[in-house]
């Protein structure tokens, strides 16, 4: 298989794609389906204020949790 080449230059192979997306549906099995939609969006675009709006929608505890779990966070 080959590679996807995103435009800022960051090559990502697709079971690295299924991988993530395996990891997110792990993290976010016990939320009910319009949250975890939600929290996807939210990983997928993820920037600067986007912990900040994962703790509005399932709390600070569950935030740094979900972030931590798929790196997005460090310790």
């Amino acid at each position: 298989m080959g590679v996807i080449n995103t435009d800022l230059g960051v090559v990502y192979k697709p079971d690295d794609i299924l991988n993530r997306r395996k990891r997110i549906d792990v993290v976010t099995r016990d939320l009910n389906p319009g949250v975890r939609e939600l929290v996807t969006k939210i990983i997928d675009s993820w920037n600067e204020r986007s912990l900040e709006d994962l703790k509005q929608l399932v709390g600070e505890d569950r935030a740094k949790k979900i972030a931590l779990e798929l790196g997005l966070l460090e310790d």
